[in-house]
């Protein structure tokens, strides 16, 4: 049998690396050559005592080698939990602020649900940010990259990369809730996107503590119950057929009212981590008033077709539609904005709202056509960029144009000078023309001007208002409100979806 001592000597010396090995002391003898790490020596003498002792001890080296197990496996593991980072006593340099950043980009921040750090990635919610870095200076003219920057987590909604609707939260806000200081690292993780890292101190757009104090002066919400809420989730409005969460599986044989179809919409597992109730509330409520990104119907005419789809994307130059054929087939197809055909406009207001981008009007005074893209509008003008050239309108001073096809399918355009009813008077291209309205196939049609638009819609159903009642729309929320990404995780650990949903809720 073994000396008394040497199995003492043992024992003490792997209690010992096991906590050097916690608490990540220096690799023992040459620390600078990194020759055998805590770990190694901890698991050596683990097996020596195993082997030395027996019962209690043998036991106890056995547990300590299992502990020791799963925590070398945790730190080889690469990091993708939400956690966050301690800022308290962060050095001010680049290198530190930006591997906060990064931290608190992929975890507290949650920015990576929505945005993608490499432009090779399937579209994201939100734009690519992999050159964001480089790309934030040439954004918003006479705005340098770190304000742009600012303005982007403080204010997201004040500037919109084209083809992206407003859906990202104020990160400063309840349920993300970053502090100053972690808003100035991420910050500087992405001006490190491609750019050089500028640390110089800023003053925040928003006072946090004062517009915090302003979200908790405005009413709750409607409470309801969460279990009730998931039932009308699945089985009394339905969402289930179009929205995915986490452990929730839509039931075998489920059909939908007439004139509703299962369409693509987004994955609701963390609509309550990235979303206030507000928003999801209106989401039901007012399903057109914010669309997300690739998730909107559009009909589009070209080439005298109409053609309806799923916007996937949109920049200033095309747009991509998702189609399906006759066979139900899904197809993408990219459709320039400059083949749109204009469209009579009846009326010059709500352009903007009514997704009109260009416009081409007649001038009363002057017989002028101008066309061009719709920057701005208001109730007197509106105002186009032709080129380089930006024009002003008075509405007012713009020609009323009537459209007529007679019975050999003729179209004729001109200006209405004047109308009864056996007659309609139009100048066309200078001349008056008079008409018998019973020589007219279709129309008189009239128009303040012609525009292309790209009006997007969202499939989701309108008529939740009427058919929720009040009940059900505030057990709806009570659910919603739970879906937080916590029930995924408790369902990947083998716990029940009504028992996540519980705990959640409590």
């Amino acid at each position: 049998m073994q000396k008394p001592h040497i199995r003492i000597a043992t024992l003490i010396l792997m209690i010992v690396s096991f906590i050097a090995y916690v608490a990540k002391f220096p690799a023992f003898p040459i620390a600078s050559e990194n020759l055998l790490p805590w770990s190694v020596w901890f698991f050596i003498l683990a097996l020596a005592n195993i082997i030395l002792w027996q019962s209690v001890i043998k036991l106890l080296s056995f547990s300590l080698m299992v502990i020791w197990f799963y925590a070398f496996a945790a730190s080889v593991v690469p990091d993708t939990s939400t956690a966050t980072v301690d800022l308290s006593s962060i050095e001010r340099t680049p290198e530190a602020f930006v591997e906060a950043g990064e931290i608190i980009f992929n975890g507290k921040g949650k920015c990576n649900t929505c945005h993608t750090l490499d432009p090779s990635a399937p579209k994201g919610r939100c734009p690519d940010l992999s050159v964001i870095g480089s790309q934030a200076g040439t954004r918003k003219p006479g705005v340098s990259a770190k304000d742009y920057l600012i303005e982007s987590t403080y204010e997201p909604h004040k500037f919109l990369v084209t083809g992206y609707g407003n859906i990202m939260p104020p990160v400063w806000k309840p349920p993300i809730s970053l502090s100053e200081l972690e808003i100035e690292t991420v910050i500087a993780f992405l001006q490190n996107q491609g750019g050089d890292v500028d640390l110089t101190p800023f003053d925040p757009p928003v006072d946090i503590e004062s517009a915090a104090d302003v979200v908790e002066e405005l009413p709750p919400l409607l409470s309801g119950d969460v279990e009730r809420g998931k039932r009308v989730f699945v089985d009394g409005a339905k969402c289930i057929a179009c929205h995915a969460v986490a452990g929730v599986e839509q039931p075998a044989g489920q059909t939908l009212d007439d004139g509703v179809e299962v369409v693509a919409a987004p994955d609701l597992s963390e609509i309550a981590a990235l979303n206030s109730l507000r928003y999801i509330e209106e989401s039901i409520l007012l399903p057109n008033a914010l669309i997300v990104s690739g998730y909107g119907s559009v009909t589009v005419k070209t080439g005298g077709a109409s053609i309806q789809g799923t916007l996937v994307s949109q920049d200033n130059e095309n747009i991509t539609l998702r189609v399906k054929d006759a066979a139900g087939v899904e197809t993408e197809q990219q459709i320039r904005l400059s083949e749109l055909d204009p469209e009579p406009i009846e009326a010059l207001t709500d352009l903007n709202a009514n997704g009109y981008f260009w416009i081409q009007a007649a001038l009363a005074d002057t017989g002028e056509t101008i066309s061009g893209d719709l920057l701005e509008e208001d109730e007197e003008n509106i105002t186009l960029q032709d080129g380089g050239e930006t024009l002003t309108v008075s509405k007012s001073k713009v020609k009323v144009q009537a459209t007529i096809i007679d019975f050999d399918e003729n179209v004729i355009v001109g200006e209405l000078v004047a109308e009864n009813e056996d007659e309609i008077t139009l100048n066309v291209d200078g001349e008056e023309q008079t008409i018998d309205k019973f020589d007219i196939d279709e129309g008189p049609t009239y128009s303040r001007a012609f525009g292309k638009r790209l009006y997007v819609t969202s499939p989701m159903p309108n008529n939740f208002p009427l058919l929720l009642s009040v009940g059900d729309m505030s057990d709806l929320l009570a659910y919603l409100s739970t879906l937080t990404g916590t029930v995924e995780a408790a369902v990947a650990e083998g716990e029940s979806q009504d028992e996540a949903v519980e705990e959640t809720a409590e």
